[in-house]
């Protein structure tokens, strides 16, 4: 191979070198931010508060495919805590805001991928009743996350931005009922009210832990200490539900309180 040629074979090379990282960048998935891998939101009427046993986000094959944090346990906030929002709380509608709702993460680096469906074990505290609740991830809630839209950030309410909802938040109700919002981007946005996968029927105390029992009763007695029946006997289902939303009015530059049925 004579001079001439090792040269052009050597540029060839040296250039063939260069675009190699070009082509790895153009072939890299771009950047998820944060915001975008998905969240879980839980929240539950004051007088009601719920135990959340462990929460998985499943595929297909009933396999779990993202190990989502579990510090949160016990999901209820104090009527007190509320009222800093929801001034006017009255302890047992459902308040959603992102100041109420108690959120947590994936574990590690997370993923923006969704599940097929959530599997939450949880406990009502005050009926001591497990439920399963399975949350399939439809069609209508992918298409609602995967398009972007315009809306007002919480820190900025008289402004618009491009946001996409990312959020899963979950209400529970003392009767194994789960309604579903999605939030992140802008006012929640109701999906539906899940009924149980499986419950326990009748309750069975041999099950439950002394300290499960006192858990109980602490509950209780906190409500009836501030002046309200034992939530173990009553449940006023006219107030119980009801959702609190909080909505900016740019004009006077104010939030109101929206109360509905979701």
């Amino acid at each position: 191979m004579n001079t001439k040629m090792i040269k052009s074979l050597a540029i060839k090379i040296t250039l063939l070198v260069a675009l190699v990282p070009l082509v790895a960048c153009q072939a890299q998935p771009e950047h998820t931010s944060d915001r975008d891998r998905w969240l879980i939101g839980y929240v539950a009427p004051s007088i009601y508060p719920v135990e959340i046993n462990n929460m998985n986000a499943m595929d297909k094959n009933g396999e779990p495919m993202a190990a989502i944090a579990t510090q949160i346990k016990a999901v209820g906030q104090s009527i007190q805590s509320v009222r800093q929002t929801f001034p006017h709380y009255d302890g047992y509608a459902i308040p959603l805001s992102v100041f109420t709702t108690q959120e947590t993460g994936q574990m590690g680096m997370g993923t923006t991928e969704l599940p097929d469906y959530f599997e939450i074990n949880w406990t009502s505290l005050v009926n001591l009743k497990l439920y399963q609740t399975r949350v399939n991830i439809t069609k209508k809630i992918q298409d609602i996350i995967n398009h972007g839209t315009m809306s007002a950030p919480v820190d900025r309410p008289s402004e618009q931005e491009e946001c996409h909802y990312f959020v899963f938040n979950f209400g529970f109700l003392p009767d194994g009922r789960v309604k579903l919002w999605l939030g992140g981007c802008g006012p929640f946005k109701y999906v539906g009210t899940i009924t149980p996968y499986k419950a326990i029927s009748e309750e069975k105390l041999a099950y439950f832990s002394q300290e499960d029992i006192d858990e109980q009763k602490h509950f209780s007695q906190r409500a009836t200490d501030l002046g309200y029946p034992d939530p173990r006997y009553h449940t006023p289902w006219n107030k119980v539900n009801k959702v609190l939303h909080r909505e900016y009015d740019i004009q006077h530059k104010k939030w109101n309180v929206i109360e509905g049925t979701h």
